[in-house]
Formats: C-alpha cells, sequence, structure tokens
C-alpha cells in the first residue's frame, strides 16, 4: 500500500488471503477486488492488450454480461467471439467448443456462466485452451459454494485464473481472483518476464482499483473462515437436493425443465411452453405479487426479447440456509405452479390476477416463511 497506519488492516488482509487459498485449495488469491465482474476486469487487463480476442459463452446461452456483452468493459475493448450450447441437450459441447477455439485463435477463453445448469468439465476446457495457447478464465460466481465443498468440481488446477463475487456463495459483497498451479507462469510484459500472480498484483492496485475495502475484507475474512465448516459444506450438498428436488417437481407438473433437471443450485424454466403466451417477464411480476421472488432469464436460442424472455430462473440457496428441505421444495413448486397457472395472461408484461387468490398465495407463502426465519 501506498499509505501508512495499515498494520492491521494489513494483518486482516492476510487472514482473509490465507482462508480463501485453503477454501479453494489454491496456491494464490487475491481478496481485493470489489466484485466479481472487477475481478474479470484485472485478469483481462493483466493479460490483454486493445483488441486482442476473447471466446465466452454467449450472452443469451447463459453466458454473463462482462464476459463480452458489447456494452461492457470486455465488449467495447476486445475482440469477443463466441460459443454456444448444444441446441437439442442445451448443454456444453465441447467439440464445438474446441472447433470454434481452432478457428478463432482467442488470447483468453472464459467459462463459467449465470444460467447454466449442468457440470463444466473444466479439464475439458483446459485441454481446449492449451491447444490453442490461450489463457483460460473460470468465472464461477454462481457455483463458488459449491466448488468449496466439492459438490461441483473445481477449476483452480485447471484454469490459469478463476473468479468469483463473494456473495453468491454467502458472503459480504466483493470478489476474488484464485490460482492454482498455474501461480508462477511467466508473461511477458514490456519485455521483461513477470510471473503471472505478480501480473495481477500490479493489475488490482494500481492497474484497476484505488484503495480497496478494508471492511469488505475484513468480511471476506470471517466467510471463508465460516466455509471451512462441516455445516457450510454439508449445506451446499443440500442446496442441490432441493435443486434437484424442485426441478423433479416440476417436471411432474408439466413444466419445461431446461436439460431435464439441474447438476447445481439452479432450476431453468421455459414458461412459454407451459402457457400460450406466458412470458418470464409476466411469470416474474405475478409469482412476486405472491411473494415468490423469481428472476426473468432469457433461454439459450430464446425467440424473445431480453426485456421480456420465455424463461425464470429459480435458486435453492437462501431457502436451504433458512432451513428448508424436500418437502418445503415440494410446497414452493407447488405454489409457483398455482400462481403460473392461475394468473389471466394479457401480453408480455400484462396480465390479471384476482385480489382474492393473490391474498391466498401471499399468506401460504408467509406461513411458509414464517417457520423458517432468515438465517
Amino acid at each position: 500500500r501506498l499509505h501508512g497506519g495499515c498494520e492491521v488492516v494489513d494483518q486482516i488482509e492476510q487472514l482473509a488471503t490465507a482462508r480463501a487459498k485453503e477454501a479453494f485449495g489454491a496456491q494464490y488469491a487475491n481478496v481485493q477486488p470489489h466484485s466479481g465482474t472487477g475481478a474479470n476486469q484485472i485478469v483481462i487487463t493483466a493479460l490483454l492488450e486493445r483488441g486482442d480476442k476473447i471466446l465466452s459463452l454467449a450472452l443469451d446461452q447463459g453466458g454473463h454480461y462482462s464476459h463480452g456483452m458489447k456494452e461492457s468493459f470486455t465488449g467495447k475493448f476486445f475482440d469477443v467471439e463466441n460459443y454456444y450450447l448444444d441446441k437439442q441437450t442445451l448443454l456444453l459441447n465441447y467439440d464445438a467448443i474446441r472447433a470454434s477455439a481452432a478457428k478463432a485463435r482467442p488470447k483468453l477463453i472464459i467459462c463459467g456462466a449465470s444460467a447454466y445448469p449442468g457440470t463444466i468439465d473444466f479439464k475439458k476446457f483446459r485441454e481446449i485452451a492449451d491447444e490453442v495457447g490461450a489463457y483460460l478464465l473460470a468465472d464461477v460466481s454462481h457455483i463458488s459454494g459449491l466448488i468449496i465443498a466439492g459438490a461441483h468440481p473445481s477449476p483452480v488446477n485447471y484454469a490459469h485464473f478463476t473468479t468469483t463475487s463473494t456473495y453468491k456463495p454467502g458472503g459480504p459483497r466483493g470478489g476474488v481472483v484464485i490460482m492454482g498451479r498455474d501461480r508462477d507462469q511467466q508473461i511477458k510484459v514490456n519485455g521483461k518476464n513477470t510471473a503471472l500472480w505478480e501480473r495481477i498484483q500490479k493489475m488490482t492496485f494500481p492497474g484497476v482499483q484505488g484503495t480497496p475495502y478494508f471492511n469488505h475484507i475484513a468480511a471476506k475474512a470471517v466467510f471463508f473462515k465460516e466455509s471451512l465448516s462441516d455445516e457450510y459444506k454439508a449445506g451446499q450438498f443440500k442446496i442441490v437436493e432441493n435443486a434437484k428436488r424442485l426441478a423433479s417437481d416440476l417436471l411432474d407438473m408439466g413444466y419445461d425443465v431446461l436439460t431435464g433437471g439441474t447438476d447445481n443450485h439452479m432450476v431453468l424454466i421455459n414458461v412459454a411452453n407451459l402457457r400460450e403466451g406466458l412470458t418470464g417477464l409476466a411469470a416474474q411480476k405475478c409469482l412476486e405479487e405472491c411473494g415468490i421472488i423469481v428472476n426473468r432469464i432469457l433461454l439459450p436460442y430464446d425467440k424473445k426479447k431480453t426485456s421480456v424472455t420465455s424463461g425464470i430462473r429459480l435458486g435453492t440457496p437462501v431457502v436451504t440456509k433458512n432451513g428448508m428441505g424436500n418437502k418445503e421444495m415440494d410446497g414452493i413448486s407447488g405454489l409457483i405452479d398455482a400462481v403460473l397457472k392461475g394468473v389471466k395472461i394479457i401480453g408480455d408484461s400484462e396480465y390479471k390476477i384476482d385480489e382474492s387468490f393473490k391474498e391466498q398465495m401471499k399468506n401460504k407463502v408467509k406461513e411458509l416463511c414464517s417457520k423458517f426465519p432468515m438465517r
């Protein structure tokens, strides 16, 4: 740091860093990033020059804005090409990704997603990256808690860089950059060789950020200690179990659940295939009126515009943390079904819902939640 008086916060950051490394089984961690997107920006700035090529999952396939949306930092300054999900299975097709990489010859491949319910094979992504001489960045913000617990395979020793937000796995607002076996790999900068981890250090400060949020770093230290506990790790497996139960229930009720289920914490539903005229936007709004929070999501090969969408995304981390289990997932799926089949559809964002029915649903949601207060 450039300023004095930081002896205590230095110690806190060292503690947070050590705990992050332990949690992820990593050799390097930087806990200063303000967010997951900021962590991505740090890595990209460390590696690329303006106009360099990136290969990432398309936004409308479940990718993240920071991976190359044209309005984002990544999309404005770099040449971004995309890979796509298989049209039939809606899963990653590694042979097709390999072909896209061979054609594009990117300097950086980004894997990870905001809306993908399948397991990601980071080993295959690294093989593809090595074949074309690219760096590999794994943005695991949505599944980092599962990775810490061992409920999803880890990218740490496959990707050159792993990034995540810290609030999605249950911690404070912020981000982190993680590295495994590639920590000391050399990169040439201005004619001189430097280790990748040193490059990340310099690009964090003063490259991309100014003063870090010391209070957030302290909160990260607390969270990473929590993430090492047996209770936390067991909870991550329960999150997946609950998501699978929710997906199974909805399938049985006739819903179009993408990929036929889930391997992680999220369930994606094509509500447009449930009822004529129903959209993701209308589903989100009418469910929220009844006390059920979901978000509309653009599905792979969606014919609706981003502001409307055909899909909704459900997630189980919070309800699981509050103590809910299979029985409650059955109840939640029933409430979702009642609302989406009970509302009168007028347009993409317009609907009518009977006031007495809405109050009945809200009371049922309130009754359920009162048994499982926020933890």
